[in-house]
């Protein structure tokens, strides 16, 4: 009997370790210096691992403590990439993208790219996956393509495996250059702008130079700064950083028509929106009792990852504090670095920690609402669990999350910059207390989770897909090859334009030669 038992442990023990050695080889290249976007890329490689891929993971971003990593996942840590939110010389300010208009947003954005890429290429850890050899085979990269190609040097220096794109970032405006120019500003708004997608003329117009504006800008001036960064680590023969991006055979997208506006998308853009997903797990005790004493239920308060304690004015905190404290039936959780708050006397309804595990906090029985600045991973957990939003967006895409989740019917909206106790309060109650907002946004839960396969596994699957079939050329659109004129029959319309022109032109030249000769035939005498 025991000689069965370990000859089954054996075959187990031998099985998993094949299914390790027939697993691909991947290189992940994650260079968004954003916290919530590690988190969400860490899903999908680390359920990769977990299916037998080995992961090699160059980022900007490790595992906390608490992270349970696969075996077979290895980081290669890009440690000086947060030094952009540091150093006083080339400090990116996080505030001066708070109350900025679309075209400012561009540049802004775009000038944060190019630091993140100096801070990177500053990196040992940047030397660090330099040094593998050349003939090192990597099976597939998966490139982050939030912020550009500035890491796709390695496609060409491991010799062109596949390289599959993916970005928590919604389908950001950059995906044009790595898969096809399909994007229609009369349908769909620009990420930072207030429209929504029913525009007048004058918004679909401004929201078209928008999208120009990001377009030229990024082509002509991005990218040309990402090469001058990046080709000194790669070499002279490197191609451009643009046209090794369209190598990108696949694009995974963080959206879904509950939460985004719905687009026409080639079939190698595939939206994974919600990958993150899944049911919370059990919170440590002091949690768990904190939020079930809430007379009436918990509130989550998170401003996100990217919005640090030393960037919230103090008086703003003094204003939040205080409102709390007027709301006595309900317990706050608020994330939020405690050392910011010493000065402050805190209302006994209110815990501060400085990490929490969001997911599993917005899952629990008494949570009644979120406060959050809405970023698009957050508004994606709320609707996921079904938890309606009191929005104090910032910057970026958070106006048009909100937005969003607003015209669902599951939010309110406080203005970050002129925030005071008032309204925060009411607009805590009014969400609170009227059922409607939680209705609303349990049904947008049920559309997020309603899919014919759960995204994660969808995710996994176009990976797997690309490793089968590397070279998928029947999935892309002809429009990859197109300008955006002749993508969007531009130039057929002006030539429809100019032919009732030409022929009025002509009939005009034709009506006034004979006019001349008529009076020639005819002069006029006195």
């Amino acid at each position: 009997m025991c000689n069965v038992q370990y000859l089954g442990i054996s075959i187990l023990i031998a099985t998993q370790l094949l299914g390790w050695a027939m697993g691909a080889n991947i290189l992940a290249l994650m260079g968004m210096t954003s916290h919530s976007h590690h988190i969400w890329n860490s899903v999908l490689l680390y359920e990769l691992a977990e299916r037998g891929h080995n992961m090699t993971i160059l980022s900007v971003n490790l595992p906390r403590p608490e992270d349970k990593v696969p075996a077979n996942v290895s980081y290669i840590y890009l440690e000086r990439a947060y030094d952009v939110y540091k150093e006083s010389g080339d400090k990116v300010d996080i505030n001066s993208f708070i109350g900025i208009g679309n075209y400012e947003t561009i540049t802004k954005t775009y000038d944060f790219g190019l630091k993140t890429a100096k801070y990177i290429a500053a990196s040992q850890g940047l030397l660090q996956l330099l040094d593998y050899p050349d003939e090192f085979k990597f099976d597939l990269i998966i490139n982050d393509y939030t912020l550009g190609p500035y890491l796709l040097g390695f496609a060409h220096k491991f010799r062109y495996p596949p390289i599959i794109g993916v970005t928590a970032f919604h389908n950001a405006p950059i995906t044009l250059d790595f898969m096809s120019n399909h994007y229609f500003p009369a349908l769909t708004p620009y990420y930072s702008t207030l429209y929504n997608h029913k525009m007048s003329f004058l918004e679909r117009f401004d929201n078209t130079l928008v999208f120009a504006a990001d377009t030229i800008y990024r082509r002509l001036y991005y990218y040309p700064q990402l090469d001058e960064i990046m080709r000194p680590f790669f070499g002279p023969e490197m191609p451009p950083l643009s046209k090794l991006a369209k190598l990108t055979k696949i694009s995974l997208v963080n959206s879904h028509p509950a939460t985004d506006y719905v687009e026409a998308l080639p079939p190698n853009v595939v939206e994974v929106g919600g990958l993150q997903g899944r049911q919370g797990k059990p919170l440590p005790a002091d949690l768990d009792q904190f939020m079930r004493r809430g007379k009436r239920g918990a509130i989550f308060f998170s401003l996100g990852t990217n919005m640090h304690p030393e960037n919230v004015d103090s008086m703003l905190k003094l204003q939040i504090v205080e409102a709390f404290r007027q709301l006595p039936d309900y317990n706050f959780i608020w994330k939020f670095d405690e050392q910011y708050l010493k000065d402050v006397q805190m209302p006994a309804n209110v815990l501060v920690k400085e990490f929490l595990p969001q997911r599993d906090i917005l899952s629990h029985k008494s949570m009644t609402l979120f406060i959050s600045h809405c970023g698009g991973l957050s508004t994606q957990e709320a609707t996921w669990h079904g938890v309606p939003i009191v929005g104090i967006p910032l910057f970026l895409d958070q106006y048009r999350n909100l937005i969003q989740t607003i015209n669902a019917g599951a939010a309110v909206q406080v203005n970050y910059l002129n925030l005071t106790t008032e309204q925060l309060v009411s607009a805590v109650r009014e969400v609170a207390e009227n059922k409607r907002y939680s209705q609303a946004m349990k049904m947008r839960s049920q559309r997020l989770r309603d899919n014919p396969v759960p995204p994660l596994e969808l995710a996994v699957w176009w990976v797997e897909y690309l490793l089968r079939q590397p070279d998928p050329v029947h999935l892309e659109s002809a429009a990859r090859e197109l300008n955006y004129f002749q993508a969007h029959s531009l130039d057929v319309l002006a030539v429809l334009v100019m032919i009732p022109l030409l022929l009025l032109y002509v009939l005009q030249r034709l009506c006034t030669g004979k006019r001349r000769s008529m009076r020639k035939r005819h002069p006029k005498r006195d």
